[in-house]
């Protein structure tokens, strides 16, 4: 269903004011597909993809007055289901690294209380800890910063004064660096 720019203009008002509830389903179908196709490709996901691009047409409905503020509602939809997909891509690198270094750190801890399994884990945090401390200055403030501040992306770049994009470089970069040398030391310790 294609609409022309004034006829979603309209519906935005009416969806705005009255909570026209035919106006957001015109909506919905003028967007929602674009929405998906958009968030598919950042995503590679389609259930990921599908969730994005309707929390975005539910934020719509749920605007209420609010939504008569926005200006262009396409340049606001695709913003939005863009920042909401970098959201899910950033949560799963999140996820993925923690099992990663909590598979390592998991083949040298089997009974908690041992000596040697705390020798063992001492040995490890004193490892990653020496892998951060040679990381870049910026690529170590970001790591501590979401890892051992629990700050979110978004925070770390108002705390540091940088873009998103970078600091999500920095993060991938020091955990690579940290995956890469963690698996060097597990090699060296057989």
């Amino acid at each position: 269903m294609k609409l022309a720019a004034q006829e979603i203009f309209f519906l935005q008002k009416e969806l705005s004011y009255l909570q026209d509830e035919a106006a957001y389903k015109k909506l919905f179908y003028h967007f929602y597909p674009a929405l998906l196709s958009f968030c598919s490709t950042i995503l590679h996901n389609k259930e990921d993809a599908q969730e994005v691009a309707s929390e975005v047409m539910l934020k719509v409905w749920t605007m209420g007055k609010d939504l008569n503020h926005v200006e262009n509602l396409a340049v606001y939809l695709f913003k939005a289901a863009r920042n909401k997909a970098y959201d899910v891509l950033r949560k799963k690198n999140r996820e993925f690294s923690t099992i990663e270094i909590s598979d390592h750190i998991q083949e040298y801890i089997i009974d908690r209380d041992s000596p040697e399994t705390l020798y063992a884990r001492g040995e490890l945090e004193q490892c990653i800890d020496k892998i951060v401390c040679a990381l870049p200055t910026q690529s170590q403030l970001v790591y501590r910063l979401i890892k051992e501040q629990g700050l979110a992306y978004k925070q770390v770049t108002e705390v540091l004064g940088i873009s998103l994009n970078t600091t999500e470089t920095h993060m991938r970069l020091a955990l690579k660096k940290i995956r890469t040398a963690l698996i060097a030391w597990r090699t060296e310790k057989k």
